[in-house]
């Protein structure tokens, strides 16, 4: 989960960013939050996915955060834009680029929650994690790093964006760990994102990171079924 404060107000980014990562410790989630004090360093930066969720102070030195947001939804036209200012006059240009919320200043915690709320589905899809025992330390892994898991003799292996990471977790742990969709158990040893397959045969499921899960034979049918149906399902989300 990655998120992005342009605020030209240090004071006003360091409430932000204390509220957010309260808003991930109560809730099991965790991100990364990068901080830009105009719209011009924050468009020099910007890509299209670089950001799930980007708060936007409307009234900085250089161009506002109206005009900043515009460009980024010529970018970018999913990510969550929450706009921080001093008034609410700016509902119709807002609207105009989908804004999620508005956060009056001076900046409180009941307030920063209720824009938090707008921004739930993403939060929920992005942030999410899982936390195993490596050798070495405990890790959060987010979950929408992770491309599949295995049991591989007696340890558990996640295959992520970031590497190979082994523990000692038993399949129905990690099966309740990921919380289900779009995890999907199409064998015994093995749990996959859907969001991550590139393609399937009759017997196996070849994966976007160049991984290739088998996938059971009893009940074949019935997982080709609920992955498409899935898959079918986002298309239209």
């Amino acid at each position: 989960m990655k998120i992005a404060i342009c605020e030209n107000e240090a004071a006003d980014s360091e409430t932000i960013c204390a509220i957010l990562n309260k808003y991930f410790d109560q809730n099991g989630y965790t991100g990364q939050i990068s901080f830009y004090e105009s719209g011009e360093s924050f468009l020099t930066d910007f890509t299209q996915g670089l950001y799930d969720v980007i708060f936007l102070d409307i009234y900085m030195g250089g161009i506002t955060g109206i005009e900043t947001a515009k460009r980024i939804r010529s970018i970018d036209p999913t990510c969550a834009l929450v706009f921080i200012t001093t008034s609410r006059d700016h509902g119709l240009e807002g609207f105009s680029v989908r804004a999620s919320a508005y956060v009056v200043k001076p900046i409180r915690e009941k307030e920063m929650q209720t824009a938090l709320l707008q921004c739930r589905d993403i939060f929920m899809k992005n942030a999410r994690y899982i936390m195993i025992r490596t050798e070495r330390t405990d890790i959060r892994l987010p979950l929408n790093k992770i491309y599949y898991a295995e049991i591989y003799y007696k340890s558990a292996l996640f295959r992520t964006e970031q590497g190979e990471y082994k523990t000692r977790m038993t399949m129905d742990e990690i099966e309740q760990g990921l919380g289900g969709m779009p995890f999907y158990r199409c064998h015994q040893s093995f749990i996959v994102n859907i969001n991550y397959i590139e393609s399937m045969t009759a017997s196996e499921i070849q994966m976007r990171n160049g991984g290739v899960v088998p996938i059971r034979q009893r009940g074949r049918d019935e997982i080709y079924t609920d992955i498409a149906q899935y898959i079918n399902n986002r298309m239209f989300e």
